[in-house]
């Protein structure tokens, strides 16, 4: 598949899930880092327009409602039209993750792990990810992965809020694990451990880097943890 073509189809849907986009992707690490990048930013936008918007504040609930507006007419959009948009709305992601709180990069970090997402994060990857494949992405935290930390279904880069992390989703003995790969100094105000719904988060520090788990069981992350501690080196 030529360049034009396949930058064209993603800036159209980001997620789609083309088989000739996806090998295209294997056969070319440039194209797979450029499908990442707008991934990451599709979901940033994604994530922006899900915050609630606070009462009396006219000039926040006009800028939800034109995200609204967009949200439901970015698929009728000509690719090049879409991908300008997308440019201008980095804007209001910005103005609204002011309002996201003391929380906000837990809340980052939630908005990545719905099961919704992670499907499609699998489905594109290819429900495997080879440990030379994790190291090539890892270079842009000055990491490897030396060791074991499971089958890991999917690795690609995402934002949390404006954080560039690397995103593992691992099989567990019981479900799916997050592990999220961040430079430390953006990573301060997370605290180390976390919950809400049912989810349970760690989070600590490795040299340069912070590493994050989340799953829905505490003795896996709790298992993935030792494993990552061991694993990983930055």
């Amino acid at each position: 598949m030529d360049e034009l073509s396949f930058r064209r189809t993603i800036y159209a849907e980001p997620n789609t899930t083309d088989p000739d986009i996806i090998q295209a992707a294997k056969d070319d690490p440039a194209k797979q880092v450029f499908w990442d990048e707008v991934k990451a930013m599709d979901a940033q936008l994604a994530q922006a327009m899900s915050i609630p918007v606070p009462e009396n504040f006219a000039d926040k609930l006009i800028l939800r409602q034109g995200m609204d507006e967009f949200s439901q007419k970015r698929q009728k959009r000509p690719w090049y039209i879409a991908l300008a948009a997308s440019v201008a709305m980095v804007v209001g992601v910005s103005y609204v993750t002011l309002f996201a709180g003391n929380n906000g990069l837990a809340n980052d970090i939630y908005a990545h792990i719905n099961h919704e997402y992670m499907n499609k994060e699998i489905a594109m990857t290819g429900q495997h990810v080879s440990q030379n494949v994790i190291n090539e992405k890892m270079a842009t935290f000055n990491g490897v992965l030396s060791g074991e930390i499971g089958d890991v279904l999917s690795a690609n880069y995402c934002y949390l809020g404006t954080i560039k992390s690397l995103h593992m989703i691992i099989k567990g003995k019981t479900g799916l694990i997050n592990l999220f790969v961040v430079d430390n100094n953006n990573s301060k105000e997370l605290k180390e451990d976390f919950s809400t719904n049912g989810l349970v988060g760690t989070s600590f520090l490795l040299q340069s880097a912070k590493i994050i788990i989340v799953g829905d069981d505490k003795e896996q992350v709790s298992h993935l943890q030792t494993a990552a501690q061991s694993a990983f080196r930055f």
